[in-house]
């Protein structure tokens, strides 16, 4: 295991309120623009939009792994995710909370209770979801393949 590791991103600016990340780790370039609430355009990442989405991609990435140690076979497993952006009394915004809608398909009844508690222990664990102030909630919906 690592005790200590560095993601290196760069963000560049291409012009009104867009810009692009690059990263070192050869990853594809990122499109990445303001909200249009605030003044962006249409159709473009943005940061609230990426900071929801690693806090899905930390879960499924964590149940997956926990799954896989605990010999949890899964059909699908998709992560809707929403998060909310409020105005604090200070008048600064932020995301006050997250809510993460996981729908597991197991392939045995016997499954269910258990992919309910990796679901649970997934969203203990993640990473991403313990580095931020904004409440995380968890709401999983496990289903059983129809076989």
């Amino acid at each position: 295991m690592i005790d200590r590791h560095e993601y290196p991103v760069n963000l560049r600016w291409t012009g009104d309120k867009q810009g692009v990340a690059e990263s070192d780790d050869r990853l594809p370039e990122l499109g990445i623009a303001a909200p249009p609430e605030f003044g962006g355009p249409q159709h473009e990442w943005t940061p609230e939009h990426l900071l929801v989405a690693s806090v899905a991609s930390c879960f499924m990435t964590t149940f997956l792994a926990i799954a896989g140690n605990s010999r949890l076979e899964i059909d699908e497993l998709e992560v809707p995710a929403v998060g909310e952006l409020v105005r604090d009394p200070d008048r600064r915004y932020s995301i006050a909370s997250i809510e993460l809608r996981p729908r597991i398909l197991v392939t045995d009844e016997k499954d269910r209770a258990k992919a309910e508690r990796i679901a649970h222990k997934a969203d203990e664990a993640c990473l991403i979801s313990r580095s931020l102030r904004s409440e995380i909630v968890l709401a999983p919906t496990i289903d059983v393949a129809a076989g």
